[in-house]
């Protein structure tokens, strides 16, 4: 970690070199590599009042000369903004925006996508016409972050709420909202509540959808208790299309025999310690030779091989798929992704009558690792070790009444708490909360940044074991220098070049553009 947090210092004193060179985009751009390093090798801390300052800087510089006009005082929400960075089709995130959007009726949504490349997912699209809402596409516009924070702002203005669902190391709402006036209240979805991440004074509320997360909120990210809430998880209805039975067959699976599932982006799997997640399951499946163990997500690496040799191949990978509904309904018990947990996947097949496993070995101040969403508690198997993940497999398979019974109790403690109706009450409350609270007023706050605070306890002690990406400094670079000045990005290109970064000759070039070029070819190929 200290290694990280010096080379995140150097990427901090670029941004600072282009901030007074007054070479802003550049600036941002240096600010978002740092970020990105900081989420993919953690450097011991959570907050960084530096780099929050360096964004602060750039909105100061280009405020409009004009003020804007006063808007009415907002007494309730009725025009909601969502922004997102890029919207993948695998991942929750997507989801949670496409189910807020449907189940709010009583609003009108809107979305802007700062970085998407190409059209966002047709549901999410759908979603958003059926509020009577638009997409915006901001990042297919001349220009960088500044120029992008600038249209976001004045899009801004026409809604009653902000709510932010962008990447770690997004860096244009931290201009686009540091100036309070008339702005409407803006709430960040804490998606990443594990990870660094910059934004923390432009927002006046943060959402975290568990109290590990509110926990580090509170106490490693510095921002006052009052400014968060708890916004739970949402996710559809649970609805059966197929019996387990059906779903088996349809995948393929014999009859006969528990079916274990989990289900995940290909990366939660990772190995650690030598050991796989196929590895994890051979003591269990070689206690029940009728037990089968399906994984969608990371297909079957090479890693896995001896594991689903030693079973029999009754170890099934698949790759990721964006509707691994099939799979849930299929499950008789349901496994968490290991060693990175994925909660919206064990809530919709914990909602489908699935009883739920999760191993969490690590210590209670980690816990922001773990599954510890309100719904799944009363009844979710939370093993400590591997030996104790084991046992709980083995008494929960020995006894199919008292499983069946769990699922069903699972189900509806789901129900209760992640799904429409009941959720539409923490979504209210949050709203309440936002209207109520005053905005954070970054641009008027005097002094010095302090300095990052590294801290070598957990769970940093472990984040770099579980989550790490371990990118060269030159990988990361490479990630943001197209939103660079183009004297900056030469000079960043002649750097990678050196260092041999780029994937061949094609890649070099592609380099040299601006980022927002492809975007803006694009729309203008599909005629918007």
């Amino acid at each position: 970690m200290r290694h990280n947090y010096e080379e995140f210092q150097s990427l901090r004193g670029e941004a600072e070199r282009c901030l007074e060179a007054d070479d802003l985009n550049s600036a941002a751009a240096y600010v978002e590599a740092a970020v990105t390093l900081a989420r993919k090798r953690h450097c011991g801390f959570y907050r960084s009042e530096p780099l929050e300052q360096i964004l602060i800087e750039i909105a100061r510089r280009t405020l409009p000369a004009k003020a804007e006009v006063a808007r009415p005082v907002r007494t309730k929400i009725g025009r909601v903004l969502h922004v997102a960075t890029v919207l993948n089709e695998v991942g929750g995130l997507t989801r949670m925006m496409r189910r807020w959007i449907a189940a709010d009726e009583g609003c009108h949504h809107s979305l802007a996508l700062l970085r998407h490349p190409g059209q966002p997912p047709p549901s999410v699209r759908q979603a958003v016409e059926a509020r009577g809402g638009k997409i915006h596409i901001i990042g297919a516009t001349r220009g960088g972050p500044v120029e992008w924070a600038a249209a976001l702002r004045k899009l801004s203005l026409d809604f009653d709420l902000v709510v932010l669902h962008v990447s770690n190391e997004e860096t244009t709402p931290g201009i686009a909202f540091a100036d309070d006036r008339n702005r409407p209240p803006v709430v960040l979805v804490n998606h990443a509540d594990h990870a660094f991440w910059v934004g923390l004074s432009v927002c006046d509320l943060i959402a975290s959808s568990r109290a590990s997360g509110e926990r580090l909120v509170v106490e490693r990210r510095g921002i006052p208790a009052e400014r968060h809430a708890i916004l739970p998880i949402q996710i559809d209805a649970p609805m059966r299309r197929h019996s387990r039975l059906q779903a088996r067959e349809k995948l393929g699976i014999p009859a006969g025999g528990p079916l274990l599932v989990s289900v995940a982006r290909g990366v939660k799997y990772r190995t650690v310690g030598g050991v796989s997640f196929a590895d994890m399951h051979v003591e269990t499946l070689l206690a029940h030779p009728d037990a089968r163990l399906l994984v969608v997500g990371p297909g079957e690496p090479a890693d896995w091989q001896e594991a689903i040799a030693a079973t029999g191949g009754r170890i099934m990978g698949l790759r990721e798929t964006p509707d691994p509904s099939l799979a849930f309904e299929a499950a008789d018990v349901y496994l968490d992704s290991y060693p990175f947990v994925s909660i919206t996947s064990m809530l919709e097949a914990g909602g489908l009558g699935a009883p739920c496993v999760t191993l969490f070995p690590y210590p209670p101040d980690a816990n922001v690792m773990s599954t510890d969403m309100p719904g799944l508690a009363p009844t979710i198997g939370f093993a400590t070790s591997t030996a104790d993940y084991n046992r709980i497999l083995a008494d929960w398979l020995a006894e199919p009444e008292a499983l069946r019974r769990r699922g069903d109790e699972t189900a509806a403690d789901v129900k209760r708490l992640h799904t429409t109706p009941n959720w539409l009450e923490s979504l209210e409350a949050l709203y309440a909360r936002a209207l109520a609270i005053p905005p954070v007023k970054p641009l008027r706050e005097k002094g010095a940044p302090a300095d990052e605070e590294f801290y070598d306890g957990y769970p940093d002690i472990l984040l770099n074991e579980v989550f790490g990406e371990f990118d060269s400094v030159e990988a990361i670079l490479k990630r943001s220098m197209r939103l660079m000045s183009l004297p900056e990005r030469l000079r960043v290109w002649q750097r990678l070049a050196r260092t041999r970064t780029f994937d061949g000759a094609r890649d070099a070039v592609r380099n040299l553009l601006p980022e927002w070029l492809p975007r803006f070819v694009g729309r203008l190929r599909g005629g918007r």
